[in-house]
């Protein structure tokens, strides 16, 4: 993202749209005006807490935001593998819930003498 285009005020909730209007006057920021304010200032202004700096810190820089940073750069070959594997931990998730669900229905209908 170049410092000079304007900040992506579409990209982040309409409370912290308004916070950011609101600090520059009604006017759309750049990106390099919003990240010139200091992490400390943002937290003074209302309706910016720490969950919303994060907002805006994951749209001044995307990268360390997106969560498991390895995900965007799999092939699509990595990608099916890690799909199969999930796939079958659920298949094994699914057998032991069975299993156990099977086990407590057995010793309940032998508690009721059924």
């Amino acid at each position: 993202m170049q410092q000079d285009e304007f900040f992506p005020l579409d990209a982040i909730p309409p409370r912290v749209r308004r916070a950011i209007l609101h600090e520059f006057q009604g006017r759309w920021p750049t990106v390099q005006e919003v990240s010139q304010i200091s992490d400390r200032h943002w937290l003074a202004t209302p309706d910016i807490g720490p969950s919303t700096l994060e907002k805006i810190h994951c749209v001044l820089r995307p990268q360390p935001c997106q969560g498991d940073s390895a995900s965007p750069q799999l092939t699509d070959a990595e990608l099916l593998t890690r799909l199969e594997f999930l796939q079958e931990e659920l298949r094994r998730i699914q057998r032991t819930l069975n299993a156990r669900s099977a086990r407590l229905q057995e010793s309940s209908s032998r508690a009721k003498g059924v």
